[in-house]
């Protein structure tokens, strides 16, 4: 069963809301907070325990800025060979959160979004845009319409599983009455 242009877009909106209502009222602090214990720097394969929430928020606006340029060329050249990204940069993009101002991530990753979905309509107005493809030299052939559902919305989804885990272990509680 194919997913529809309308279910891609759904799946769009309701993602980012629900990630940003689970950002509302967390402070700067909370952002910035890295979960206990976790290595100091994590590598790309033990980012879902190390990383902060502003970590996650660089991570999920990096890698849709990439996947909105898959798109692109995808929409421009049916089965363009990419290059792939390098492993290394994820955790760097990562990294930047702990530096830039939640303010900036937020706005860019609502500008990004935007431009998902301008690629989506795009998409939708081309005879087959959803089925058009790039070519990782690697993962093979991913079409427009799997990199939106898997690449971003379920990759959002995963990442906002994380973000209300940490929520939860970063808000300090009530101090405790000594025994």
């Amino acid at each position: 069963m194919s997913t529809t242009a309308e279910q891609l877009g759904n799946g769009l909106a309701s993602g980012r809301t629900s990630l940003l209502d689970a950002i509302a009222g967390v402070t700067e602090e909370q952002f910035k907070r890295r979960p206990e214990p976790g290595p100091p720097e994590p590598s790309p394969q033990d980012h879902q325990t190390g990383w902060s929430i502003a970590e996650i928020l660089a991570h999920l606006l990096a890698s849709e800025r990439l996947r909105a340029e898959r798109i692109r060329l995808a929409l421009e050249e049916d089965g363009r060979l990419i290059t792939p990204s390098d492993p290394d940069a994820h955790s760097q993009q990562a990294r930047s959160g702990r530096s830039a101002p939640v303010p900036q991530l937020i706005h860019g990753m609502v500008a990004v979004r935007r431009e998902v979905e301008g690629l989506l309509a795009q998409a939708s107005s081309i005879e087959g845009g959803l089925e058009r493809t790039i070519t990782h030299p690697v993962h093979g052939s991913q079409s427009v319409a799997w990199m939106l559902a898997e690449k971003i919305i379920a990759h959002e989804a995963e990442h906002l599983m994380q973000i209300e885990a940490l929520k939860t272990i970063a808000v300090p509680g009530p101090p405790q009455p000594e025994s």
